[in-house]
């Protein structure tokens, strides 16, 4: 194994222009592709955003409780590293095999949807439960909150799971009729190098071919940012990236 490669990214701008990168294409999954790992931590710079700790609960109190914690943005305290940010690489094309037969599950659990954030292939299913013993009436949007309608589902206690196979790829957004403040989003993509940093703020994506990627961020609070990286034939890799609230 080769000499690990470590770099600190500091992300620009969706639209700014990034120069020669991999062009998108319809990605193509090779079992015999190698690559290295690429892994790092997404750190918040700057300010934390102001909000609100708490949200109120306008139904089912006696369960749910009259508050829920606010977890648009979670963060270790001493390292400021973001968990729940989506991490992927865009742009490339090819590379080692998208998963297949995998079954995502959002569970409406303590009035929370688990988990908030996810990311998952094409090809997979979502799968949506209810674990609590009152009414959830889970609602999907393609895009955003205002987008295309995905699935409208309403599950009183004891229902069964329903199952929506995801053949296209895209961010859906994921709320509750029934109570305003759960939330959850899941980001379907059409290759494998894709994942969601843990509380730590880390991440891993293993078996990168070598090349230049645009590195995507995505965080429900602090929006989206993205920036390059190259990938060597050896290494592995370990980048520290950047997010700050948005202006």
């Amino acid at each position: 194994m080769g000499r690990a490669l470590r770099t600190t990214l500091a992300p620009v701008l969706a639209c700014g222009v990034l120069g020669p990168i991999q062009a998108d294409a319809d990605y193509v999954g090779d079992a015999a592709a190698t690559g290295v790992t690429v892994s790092g931590r997404v750190i918040l710079v700057g300010t934390v955003p102001k909000r609100a700790k708490t949200l109120p609960v306008t139904r089912d109190p006696d369960f749910c409780g009259t508050t829920m914690p606010n977890e648009s943005l979670l963060l270790d305290g001493a390292s400021r590293a973001v968990a729940g940010v989506v991490v992927s690489l865009d742009g490339i094309a090819k590379g080692k095999p998208l998963p297949v037969d995998q079954t995502l599950v959002i569970d409406n659990r303590a009035c929370r949807f688990h988990p908030r954030i996810s990311a998952i292939g094409t090809g997979s299913v979502l799968e949506i439960r209810n674990s609590d013993p009152i009414m959830h009436n889970t609602r999907i949007h393609k895009d955003s909150r205002f987008g295309p309608d995905f699935k409208n589902v309403v599950q009183p206690a004891g229902a069964k799971a329903i199952q929506k196979p995801l053949h296209e790829p895209g961010i859906l957004d994921i709320r509750c009729n029934a109570h305003p403040f759960m939330y959850a989003a899941v980001h379907v993509f059409e290759h494998p190098y894709f994942g969601v940093t843990d509380d730590a703020g880390r991440f891993e994506l293993p078996q990168v071919p070598p090349g230049k990627y645009r590195v995507k961020m995505w965080h429900e609070l602090l929006g989206e940012r993205e920036t390059t990286i190259v990938v060597p034939a050896k290494g592995p890799v370990t980048i520290d990236l950047e997010l700050r609230q948005e202006d």
